[in-house]
């Protein structure tokens, strides 16, 4: 039977990889906030133009 290891994880990989986890998320919340911002503004047009043409 031969043990052996045969895959080898660097010290710094958790700390590298969290880092790049919080480089994604720090970029993609630029999308998520016009994904969500966008739809939100033209609702908001559209109901001020409904309350405009009520009057």
């Amino acid at each position: 039977m031969i043990l052996g290891t045969y895959i080898t994880i660097p010290a710094e990989f958790p700390t590298d990889l969290l880092a790049y986890a919080g480089e994604l998320f720090t970029d993609l919340s630029l999308l998520i906030v016009l994904a969500v911002g966008l739809p939100m503004a033209f609702w908001v047009i559209r109901k001020t133009i409904s309350l405009v043409r009520a009057r």
